[in-house]
């Protein structure tokens, strides 16, 4: 059928619309639209659906492949430099490949199932509330009373920590607010499960990220220059083949359906601690691992941010 990730990469457009409108019905979902998009070379339909205000995509299951060969990588020249550089600073053993396939999954044949994955993870506890809000109102009074230069404007954003977050036009009105709640992972899980969601088991979040892509990253097996914190433009901001947003950022690593498993960065650790441009874009490889991390936030719902990204099965 083309829930399928095989025939689903196959239909041309009248028929991915046809199978879009399928899902809308069987989900419940609105269906916002259905286009051609291109990724890396490679080219597919991509599905955005509205469910309870946010974006949908719709990512095929069946039987894929995920996890990583850091047997059959050929770094390049300037990977190799990197790397070499970083090992020597930090006691690294081993060669890139063989360190490679230390922090990445190991390759692997699964078999999952078409889902509806939400195109940006969300922040855990943050909740957009009215700019009139009375909590918000006395924050942002208190903080214009406290001593500043006449013609010094006021902060873009401001974050009173695990509290709340405002954004702030020139004039000091709020253009938007959020109160901060401290969320638990459980907690979480369980709130997800009363809106019929859940997160994304390892090899799911594998999948939605690769979407088929057998090289290191999802664009392939190089990375840029610099480091994918910095990098403002680049393969890993742009909208992956099923259209999510997703393994962008570093310091934005997401939760998945087992506790100690993380996916999507390492909290930043590396780039923080200068780890070299290499181990930076590493941490934002699909299958890529940190166990220790997934340790200390399995262990400490307060450690970091928690990030979740909802899926939404469609069997």
């Amino acid at each position: 059928m083309s829930f399928e990730v095989a025939r689903w990469a196959r239909l041309d457009a009248d028929a991915a619309e046809k199978t879009a409108r399928s899902i809308a019905v069987r989900s419940g979902a609105t269906l916002v639209e259905v286009r051609t998009h291109e990724y890396a070379g490679r080219r597919g339909p991509v599905a955005i659906f509205a469910v309870g205000g946010e974006q949908f995509a719709f990512v095929p299951g069946g039987e894929v492949t995920v996890g990583f060969d850091g047997g059959r990588f050929e770094p390049t020249p300037r990977q190799k430099a990197s790397f070499a550089e970083s090992a020597q600073e930090y006691g690294i053993e081993g060669d890139i490949r063989q360190f490679t396939d230390s922090v990445t999954s190991r390759p692997r044949t699964v078999v999952v199932p078409p889902l509806l994955v939400a195109v940006e993870a969300a922040e855990a506890g943050v909740v957009a509330v009215p700019a009139g809000h009375p909590d918000i109102v006395r924050r942002v009074d208190r903080m214009r009373q406290q001593p500043r230069a006449a013609a010094e404007p006021p902060p873009g954003e401001v974050e009173w920590s695990r509290a709340a977050r405002v954004t702030l036009r020139p004039d000091w009105t709020v253009e938007a607010a959020w109160l901060l709640d401290s969320p638990s992972y459980d907690g979480e899980v369980a709130r997800l499960a009363g809106l019929g969601q859940r997160l994304l088991t390892p090899d799911e979040w594998e999948h939605a990220c690769g979407a088929g892509a057998t090289t290191l990253f999802r664009w392939g097996d190089d990375n840029p220059d610099s480091d994918p914190w910095s990098a403002a433009t680049g393969p890993h901001r742009e909208p992956n083949l099923f259209g999510l947003r997703i393994g962008q950022d570093p310091y934005c690593e997401e939760r998945t359906a087992v506790r100690d498993v993380v996916c999507g960065g390492d909290g930043g650790s590396v780039v923080c601690g200068g780890g070299g441009s290499f181990l930076s874009w590493l941490t934002i490889a699909t299958a890529y691992r940190d166990t220790v991390y997934g340790d200390d936030v399995a262990n400490d719902d307060s450690f970091g941010t928690m990030r979740i990204r909802a899926a939404i099965p469609l069997t």
